[in-house]
């Protein structure tokens, strides 16, 4: 595969800043630190980027320009998938009375594309719509069940401790688990902290140029065996996300519907429930996808 030039590389690397924080302005330096790029270059681009209106400039700060809101609708109109996952998912959120989050695979990130609240106003506390976050274990596990073994090896590399096998084979027999039920369940701590939580933290504060690492050292703290646990229908559960995969018509699992936002601990019936209402809107989807 060809590299990106390293102009058009940095352009997309400040505009996925931007989406990810894009209630907040940011200077030149803070621009660059989160790029990771020097200054001159980097005032370079934006100047390129403002000239376009894909950004705007208001004395020393910069945020999203509204030729990113054209270029956004054209990319839905021309997204039939996406168009119907949202419709699917508003149905779902008013039927369960949860969040849902969209989120697709882009690359060696999941980007999420759509948060659609409840009928309560609640949106998704897991990610927001611009975030990406890297695909490592454990997240992305709904969509690397159904991926390639080369695919799945090098998901698992980047995560496993050099030498430990337990650790490999562990994971082998959680993303069987994912793909013999059709959806992925995760739990959460009493004390963990979710993705979103962290990101407006940073929203607010001067670390925001360095969120990806932030982002990367959470996701390390993560404790991988609150994960794919078995579920008995009689004990009740704090679940973080049920997810379950939705497949393009190369048959790839390009996006996935998340249940997210519950109160409350929940039974493993209850989860039983979710998990089939939730299959059955993205087996919806995906039949409109194959019949247009």
């Amino acid at each position: 595969m060809a590299r990106p030039a390293l102009s058009a590389s940095r352009s997309m690397e400040i505009i996925d800043f931007f989406a990810a924080f894009p209630n907040r302005a940011f200077t030149l330096t803070e621009i660059a630190r989160a790029a990771k790029i020097n200054v001159a270059s980097c005032h370079a681009v934006l100047s390129a980027l403002t000239s376009r209106g894909y950004l705007t400039r208001n004395q020393k700060t910069y945020g999203l320009g509204p030729a990113l809101v054209a270029i956004g609708q054209a990319a839905l109109k021309s997204q039939p998938l996406i168009m119907r996952a949202q419709e699917a998912a508003q149905e779902l959120s008013r039927d369960l009375h949860l969040p849902v989050l969209i989120t697709a695979l882009v690359g060696d990130e999941i980007l999420a594309v759509a948060s659609i609240a409840d009928p309560s106003g609640r949106t998704s506390p897991n990610m927001r719509v611009g975030q990406r976050v890297p695909l490592v274990p454990p997240m992305g596990a709904v969509f690397m069940a159904w991926a390639s073994d080369a695919e799945i090896e090098a998901w698992v590399a980047r995560m496993a401790p050099p030498g430990d096998h337990e650790f490999v084979e562990r994971w082998y027999r959680d993303l069987a688990l994912v793909r013999e039920r059709g959806f992925q369940v995760t739990l959460r701590l009493p004390d963990s902290i979710d993705l979103a939580t962290l990101m407006t933290e940073m929203a607010t504060s001067r670390k925001a140029p360095e969120y990806r690492d932030h982002m990367i050292e959470a996701i390390h703290s993560m404790d991988e065996r609150i994960f794919h646990p078995s579920i008995d229908p009689q004990e009740n559960y704090q679940v973080a996300l049920i997810a379950a995969p939705i497949f393009d018509q190369s048959g790839a699992a390009a996006f996935s519907f998340c249940l997210v936002g519950f109160p409350d601990k929940i039974s493993g019936a209850r989860i039983t429930t979710y998990s089939e209402k939730l299959i059955q809107s993205c087996l919806r989807v995906m039949r409109h996808d194959r019949a247009a």
